[in-house]
């Protein structure tokens, strides 16, 4: 029996798949490979915008000629993914990230409800994480683990999808507008809901599957504690925002602590698990104190 929810053969339209990158040649390079096994692979169009990588990609633009490399000099993704709007041709767009792992049916699936004439503004997939082992791991990767990508609360509650795994159609893309390029973080949240109130609800596919390696040192998670901060300065600059902001962090993180005492003891042990807590109330302090120096002056970065 025929799955109504998957596009009937020859009825697909060409979909382009905008990545914005910045130094990830290496996971850029496994993100293009999952790409080319997709089950619809013939349908899509590949836009690759270097975002001012210094790294040489010379090689990677030789293994793979079929990806249109462009490039987008002004510093922020969303700026990056604007670009490949700009230039795209399909009807339909997904977004994804230089260092996401995409499952072999993840745009069959996720295109297929913004092929109905009711479809939804857009399509958020789920975005799974992968361990850097089976056992072993380090607070901080316990932690991202339990809290990295929440992507169907984001769709179903906050009314955005992450840019790691959306989908829309290019119409859409056209009555909503682009990204905002003010933002180096939650452009994604601000552009969702602007679709939301304009073009009508988005949509949490579960089949839409992506992968994304978690981050694996405190480094690697300040950094995205930094950008965080940096958007919700961008999104809310105003001094009576950024004290609101800094008082909802002031108790412990609840839902991060039930969700890292959740997770199977055979990926992480109680100690480490509690150590996890630790760090959770941890980032909390760091968010406040990033979020306080950019209200007295400073630039939010991309990384």
């Amino acid at each position: 029996m025929t799955d109504p929810s998957v596009p009937a053969a020859g009825t697909v339209p060409i979909v382009s798949i905008i990545i914005p990158v910045y130094n990830d040649t290496h996971r850029l390079g496994l993100c293009l490979d999952l790409l080319a096994r997709q089950t619809i692979a013939d349908r899509a169009e590949i836009i690759v915008v270097d975002n001012g990588s210094t790294e040489d990609m010379t090689a990677l633009k030789a293994r793979f000629p079929e990806v249109r490399w462009l490039s987008e000099a002004m510093p922020g993704s969303y700026a990056a993914r604007n670009t490949g709007i700009a230039a795209a041709r399909g009807t339909l767009l997904a977004f994804t990230d230089s260092d996401c792992l995409p499952s072999a049916g993840w745009l069959e699936a996720g295109i297929a409800p913004l092929m109905a004439s009711d479809g939804p503004s857009f399509v958020g997939g789920s975005i799974d994480l992968v361990t850097t082992g089976a056992s072993g791991l380090k607070p901080a990767e316990v932690f991202d683990l339990a809290v990295g990508f929440p992507q169907r609360r984001f769709v179903e509650v906050v009314h955005f999808a992450m840019t790691a795994n959306m989908l829309t159609r290019a119409d859409t893309m056209a009555k909503v507008g682009p990204f905002a390029t003010s933002m180096k973080s939650g452009g994604d949240r601000e552009w969702g809901n602007r679709a939301w109130r304009t073009v009508g609800p988005g949509l949490y596919v579960e089949a839409a599957k992506i992968g994304h390696p978690t981050r694996s040192t405190q480094a690697e998670v300040m950094k995205r504690v930094r950008r965080v901060a940096g958007g919700e300065r961008d999104r809310q600059p105003g001094w009576a925002e950024c004290l609101a902001f800094c008082a909802r962090q002031l108790p412990p993180p609840r839902r991060a602590i039930l969700d890292i005492a959740a997770i199977d003891p055979a990926v992480a042990a109680w100690p480490t698990k509690v150590g996890a807590m630790a760090f959770a109330y941890r980032t909390r302090f760091s968010l406040i104190r990033y979020r306080l120096a950019l209200q007295f002056g400073g630039e939010s970065q991309r990384s």
